[in-house]
């Protein structure tokens, strides 16, 4: 079982991409379960994915990244027992960051015994306003970013080339070498080349020390 993280923002047009992008998948022959997390009290985007026929199972609790690892495990657990998928997406809050669930995902795979391989992470930024969103939650965002296996330029149907070379310049300056991708909802762009990356690809295996040498690295150490 596959488990593919797609991480971003608010607003950076998460849901209305991994709609498409599960039907895609589903195209292709896989079985596709949603995992989606909301810190607010009225879960929209589960709402939105059920309306599309696809099975999602919303983990309460808060930040999935941080709070629910056993929920979590359970929640994985679950889906393999009723629906056996070939891949799980899941969508963490817009405020969540990679790393925490990257370590959550081990600990699934520890605690359940299942043979899960982590797809490459995927952060999805809004390609028509990042440089706003610098301003007032650029830590946020460029953690996201740093810690992605692949960033997604979205929202390209809407943005100038001017706009679409600035966002990527930002995101290379954050991330340099990281592989970045175009991205929209509405015509396509980018579907394909993510649902291969997911199917085909995979994340670094989680490992602790590694992991917290590298957060200490970047941010000091961990309160």
């Amino acid at each position: 079982m596959r488990i593919a993280q797609v991480t971003g923002f608010l607003g950076s047009g998460k849901t209305s991409f991994l709609t498409k992008l599960a039907k895609e998948l589903t195209d292709r022959g896989n079985k596709v379960a949603v995992i989606v997390n909301d810190v607010g009290h009225i879960n929209v985007d589960q709402k939105i994915m059920s309306s599309h026929g696809l099975t999602v199972k919303e983990v309460a609790g808060g930040c999935i990244c941080c709070e629910v690892q056993g929920t979590f495990t359970t929640t994985i657990m679950n889906l393999h027992l009723s629906h056996k998928p070939d891949i799980v997406l899941v969508e963490p809050s817009g405020v969540a960051i990679p790393w925490g669930l990257k370590q959550a995902v081990a600990e699934a795979s520890k605690n359940s015994g299942l043979d899960i391989v982590h797809s490459p992470i995927v952060t999805f930024v809004d390609c028509s306003s990042i440089e706003e969103q610098m301003i007032f939650v650029g830590r946020l965002i460029s953690t996201q970013i740093i810690e992605a296996d692949a960033v997604m330029m979205n929202k390209t149907d809407i943005c100038t080339e001017e706009e679409i070379e600035r966002c990527l310049e930002i995101i290379e300056k954050v991330h340099p070498g990281a592989v970045i991708m175009k991205g929209s909802a509405v015509t396509g762009q980018g579907m394909k080349e993510m649902a291969d990356m997911i199917m085909n690809a995979r994340s670094e295996r989680y490992d602790e020390a590694v992991h917290e040498g590298l957060f200490k690295e970047q941010y000091g150490g961990r309160k």
